[in-house]
């Protein structure tokens, strides 16, 4: 099929921004608890920073989409 680059980069973006917010939001009201490894929680936290290593940083994707939006190319943006 076609390649959705533009559409993966700005999933990736939103999705990391949404798993990070909200997993920290539940830890902020969850005060220490949110730390506790007897919650799933702060397994969660770990997980979206190492997805977010792994899809590629938010900033990276943010910058794809910008240069793809822009009809920048990667060597003009770099």
């Amino acid at each position: 099929g076609m390649r959705n680059n533009l559409e993966a980069s700005m999933a990736k973006a939103k999705a990391g921004l949404v798993v990070t917010q909200v997993t920290q939001k539940a830890v902020e009201m969850l005060g220490p608890l949110g730390y506790s490894r007897q919650l799933l929680l702060e397994k969660w936290m770990r997980d979206a920073k190492i997805n977010d290593i792994f899809e590629g940083t938010q900033q990276i994707n943010q910058m794809i989409v910008a240069r793809r939006i822009l009809g920048y190319s990667s060597k003009e943006l770099s």
